[in-house]
């Protein structure tokens, strides 16, 4: 008898805890749809089919959503062939896409996916300002960098002029060697940022087919032009006849700026590789040198404009900060990044995977 009321009253605590447990779970759950019912940003709940379980109200306002809506495909809402693209071929999660509102041509959104359980949840952010300010900044940067290529200009043929003079006295001629020298690293800075300009602010580029084979050896030459201060052993390894399908001008500048970056870095009779191979994802560059190598706490940032590791060393090769950053951007228009791996006094490798929608084969040129 005493073992029957035991056990009763052991179910009993278990069924308290559990509804307890039950309880504190639909409060947790009640909280966190309140949170979201808050938010200023459309947040929306889709099943496996791609139907709306469950909005807020911004998402609601933003959608014009109603309570019959419910199980509707999200693309009925959103029919845009940039969100559908990014909706049916991007992982989860990811950095989102941005697109100009389908209602008001003056409003940019964000929308990004984020796995919640079985389910998906769709967030949209209005980042009008964002993109209004960020466009400010890049017509600045451009306007300012092509208003100091008039004065620049006049200013080196001017010196170039002066410091020709066989009769200047040595005094003045170290000064006017000092002056050209900051003038023309000052052209080159103001050339870097008129041409990250131009990458950021045109949308769409004059695409191409590019041979990478010749592309490659067209910088590889380049390379042996300009390794002759240096005296590297530089080698070129292509295993595909593979190319790409892109601006040429763009790109052959961003892969330049690895390979001289390699040769300027890298102390005297150095090893470097260039390469360019097929991976099961589409088609890796590389560039290997056995040079300084970055400190860990440097590799994160080497693609911020202005960023130096050794800004004395830097100025010394003649860098302007600027070049990784090109790079990045190219990149990002071939929806890659640039890999970085690096040790110091050992070497550095700078990578990038072209997937497979921006590969060309010769077959299909």
């Amino acid at each position: 008898m005493k073992t029957s009321i035991e056990k009763i009253q052991k179910n009993n605590k278990q069924k308290y805890k559990q509804y307890v447990s039950q309880q504190n779970t639909t409060e947790q759950l009640e909280k966190i749809r309140s949170a979201l019912r808050a938010l200023r940003d459309a947040v929306i709940l889709l099943n496996d089919n791609d139907g709306l379980e469950w909005w807020n109200q911004a998402a609601e306002d933003l959608l014009l959503l109603r309570s019959e809506d419910h199980g509707k495909s999200i693309f009925e809402f959103i029919d845009i062939p940039e969100f559908k693209q990014y909706y049916q071929t991007s992982p989860i999660p990811n950095d989102g896409v941005h697109i100009t509102s389908w209602r008001d041509t003056n409003r940019y959104l964000k929308c990004e996916l984020t796995p919640f359980g079985d389910e998906k949840l769709l967030i949209i952010y209005d980042v009008t300002r964002l993109q209004h300010l960020e466009q400010m900044r890049r017509d600045f940067v451009a306007n300012v960098s092509h208003e100091l290529r008039t004065p620049l200009t006049v200013l080196m043929g001017y010196l170039e002029n002066f410091s020709d003079q066989p009769d200047m006295p040595p005094h003045w001629r170290r000064g006017f060697e000092l002056m050209t020298q900051q003038t023309v690293r000052m052209n080159r800075v103001v050339n870097d940022l008129l041409l990250l300009s131009r990458i950021e602010i045109e949308e769409t580029h004059e695409l191409h087919y590019i041979d990478m084979t010749k592309l490659l050896t067209h910088i590889y030459d380049d390379a042996q032009a300009y390794n002759q201060e240096y005296e590297h052993t530089i080698h070129l390894q292509i295993d595909t006849y593979d190319g790409l399908y892109g601006s040429e001008m763009y790109l052959n500048s961003a892969l330049s700026n690895l390979v001289i970056n390699a040769i300027k870095y890298t102390p005297k009779y150095g090893n470097i590789v260039i390469s360019w191979s097929k991976t099961s994802t589409g088609c890796l560059f590389e560039v290997i040198d056995n040079g300084l190598g970055i400190a860990p706490e440097h590799v994160t940032r080497l693609t911020e404009r202005f960023y130096r590791v050794d800004s004395g060393r830097s100025r010394a090769t003649g860098g302007t900060g600027l070049g990784l950053a090109i790079v990045k951007h190219v990149l990002y228009q071939y929806e890659t990044t640039l890999k970085i791996e690096s040790t110091e006094g050992i070497g550095s490798t700078f990578s990038a995977v072209f997937p497979t929608a921006h590969i060309r084969s010769v077959a299909t040129n």
